[in-house]
């Protein structure tokens, strides 16, 4: 396979398992991968199972000099930049929306707003020296749609289709594509919080009450996600932008 042969494409929350699975997929695919996250033992270990056009570093995304940083780490490393993953991500606190605090909604924004916003300032001018090039933004499906309990992850990751629509207004002339990667319920950690905050030490009523809701059956897989992520990150989506793309297993059809 061949989808990103000779890409250059950063990733930030690299080691969770829809950043991991995008990072295996572009160096299955022929392509460098830089990836990021917190965790520096982590991301260690993610370059060494990746292999040689594989490199890292720690990046706090709600930092402008970090994303910086990445960027210049990609160009010194491999030369370009032609794609980011800004896939960095945390799910916050559950609880009612007059029990949310000012540092729960600032933690949430912070990481799950600003940070992809941050990436996209730091990236943009990479890919215009680099002739074009695409970003993908992880939203969610709460990105259409409410949840109660989740105000600050629901708003943030609304918030995040409105920047990239407007990125892909601004940006597209210059040959940059923008789109959202919308997963639906994804069979990892993330949910798995969700699931114990929602109903603590019964996770899993949780997960079958969601799972009755998937016209598919069940959750999606990290991999599964990676791929259309890959796909918009790739020239074979050179027509695309200014999208929001669902991975839900049916969630949003009905």
């Amino acid at each position: 396979m061949g989808h990103m042969k000779d890409k250059v494409i950063i990733v930030t929350g690299a080691t969770g398992g829809i950043g991991a699975a995008l990072a295996q997929w572009v160096i299955d695919g022929g392509g460098q991968v830089v990836v990021s996250d917190l965790d520096h033992s982590k991301v260690e270990a993610l370059v060494s199972r990746l292999g040689d056009n594989a490199c890292g570093c720690i990046t706090d995304v709600s930092q402008a000099s970090d994303n910086q940083q990445l960027v210049q780490l990609a160009q010194d490393k491999f030369g370009r930049v032609d794609g980011a993953f800004l896939n960095a991500g945390i799910e916050g606190r559950v609880a009612p929306f007059e029990e949310q605090s000012e540092e729960d909604w600032q933690q949430v924004l912070a990481v799950n707003f600003h940070g992809p916003r941050l990436g996209a300032q730091a990236v943009i001018p990479a890919l215009i020296q680099a002739g074009g090039g695409s970003i993908v933004m992880t939203s969610s499906v709460a990105g259409v749609r409410g949840a109660a309990g989740l105000a600050p992850y629901v708003s943030s990751k609304h918030a995040l289709i409105g920047l990239m629509r407007s990125l892909a207004t601004e940006y597209g002339p210059q040959g940059i594509r923008v789109n959202t990667l919308n997963p639906g319920p994804v069979d990892n950690r993330m949910m798995r919080s969700i699931e114990e905050q929602l109903n603590p030490g019964k996770g899993d009523t949780v997960k079958q009450a969601f799972t009755t809701r998937i016209p598919m059956g069940r959750y999606v897989t990290n991999e599964e996600c990676a791929a259309l992520a890959g796909f918009l990150l790739s020239d074979e989506a050179s027509g695309i932008s200014g999208n929001t793309y669902m991975v839900d297993g049916g969630y949003c059809a009905g």
